[in-house]
Parts: C-alpha cells; sequence; structure tokens
C-alpha cells in the first residue's frame, strides 16, 4: 500500500493499464527475490517499467502507412546540391513586359551557368512574371544535366503553389512545364527567402525589364 496518498499516472490508456500491471509485478518480485522494499521503491520499479512499455509502443511500426519523398521536397543532407539559383521577375503592368532574373551558385562545375536575363511580353501579373522566371532556371539548369537544383525565390505565394504541387487557371502551362522538367532531376526544392537576400536577382531582373521598354520605345522614335 502506498503511504502519504502518493499516486501514479500516464498519459495514455496503454500506459494506465501497464503502469498497475506492472506496479504488482515489480512489488511481487521485489517482495520474493529480496525481502522487504518501501513503497517509493516500488513506484519508482513500476514507472520505469511503464516509460520502457511505452517506448517500445512508438518503435512499433503502423501497418498501411507509408513515406513517400518528392522529388520537389527540401534535399536531405545524404544528396549534395549541385547548384543554387537565385530568381526574381520585375513586372510592368501599364506594358505588360516583365524582366527576368537568375543567378546559379555552387561548387559543381555544372553550376556556373550564365546568369538569367531576359524578358516577356503579355505577361497579366507579378505572379506570372515569378513563375516565368523559376521555369527558366529550372529549364536551364535540366539542359546543363545538374541533378540536384534549390530554387530560392520571394516570392511566397508561388512558392507556396510549387511545394504543393498546386497551380492555377492562368498559371497552368507555365507550373505544368517545372512540374514536367522536375522529372530530370534527382532533388529539386523551392524555397523562400526575404527579399533583402534576393536582391542581386532583383537588381538583374529589373535591368532587364528596362532594356525590354526602353528600347522599344527608342524604335518607335
Amino acid at each position: 500500500m502506498l503511504s502519504g496518498g502518493e499516486s501514479v499516472g500516464t498519459s495514455s490508456d496503454d500506459g494506465d493499464t501497464f503502469s498497475f500491471e506492472s506496479f504488482n509485478l515489480a512489488r511481487n518480485k521485489l517482495c520474493f527475490e529480496d525481502g522487504t522494499f518501501s513503497a517509493i521503491e516500488i513506484v519508482t520499479k513500476s514507472i520505469c517499467d511503464a516509460r520502457e512499455w511505452q517506448e517500445t509502443l512508438q518503435l512499433v511500426p503502423v501497418a498501411g502507412l507509408t513515406t513517400t519523398i518528392s522529388s520537389r521536397q527540401a534535399p536531405t543532407p545524404q544528396v549534395p546540391i549541385d547548384a543554387t539559383c537565385h530568381v526574381d521577375a520585375a513586372w510592368d503592368a501599364t506594358s505588360g513586359t516583365c524582366g527576368l532574373g537568375g543567378l546559379f551558385s555552387g561548387s559543381h562545375p555544372a553550376s556556373r551557368l550564365p546568369q538569367i536575363s531576359e524578358s516577356r511580353t503579355l505577361v497579366s501579373s507579378a505572379l506570372m512574371a515569378e513563375a516565368l522566371a523559376v521555369r527558366l532556371a529550372v529549364m536551364n539548369a535540366a539542359f546543363s544535366n545538374i541533378k540536384s537544383l534549390m530554387i530560392l525565390s520571394d516570392s511566397l505565394s508561388l512558392i507556396k503553389l510549387l511545394k504543393g504541387n498546386e497551380s492555377r487557371p492562368a498559371l497552368f502551362g507555365i507550373l505544368f512545364d517545372i512540374y514536367h522538367f522536375s522529372s530530370y532531376f534527382d532533388v529539386l526544392s523551392f524555397c523562400f527567402i526575404p527579399r533583402l537576400q534576393n536582391f542581386e536577382a532583383d537588381l538583374v531582373a529589373k535591368l532587364a525589364l528596362s532594356h525590354a521598354v526602353v528600347i522599344p520605345s527608342l524604335a518607335g522614335v
């Protein structure tokens, strides 16, 4: 019998059942093997046994549950990253023109790709411009036989779409291409970074946009 109103509890039904049984086993074992033991010693033994039982339960696999790793998930340490690419886009709502910027980096020789600096017309939104920049970076890396790539973008909305393997009607063709070319990689991950950490790609994109907007205007003079 426990003295002083001491009580023992666990956080689960299985733990409660085992704790009670373990208490009896511990008490009988201690009593029969080596005389008299205090209530604290018996309780301590039963608690230790209950914890071991709960840890064992946590290690038992649950039937029917499987874990799959998509090629677009963040890379594991076992798979080194060949290249990273900071991407950004600058969009002019008046003309529907955008500039695309991308800067590759990495220790792998294949990562030393030229920077992305291009423009596109008939772009309906800033999100579409950002998606175009990502598509261009993914395609360039795939054609350069880079097998593991991390895309860094400051467009949180786009990164959420890509991580969720989702789409939008206005972006269907662009995102379809990105998902298609993802099969060329062992690992392709999309990560959000703050705008301040993406200023170089932002400058490249704005410069590409300025050339696209200024040059047509000069041609019309």
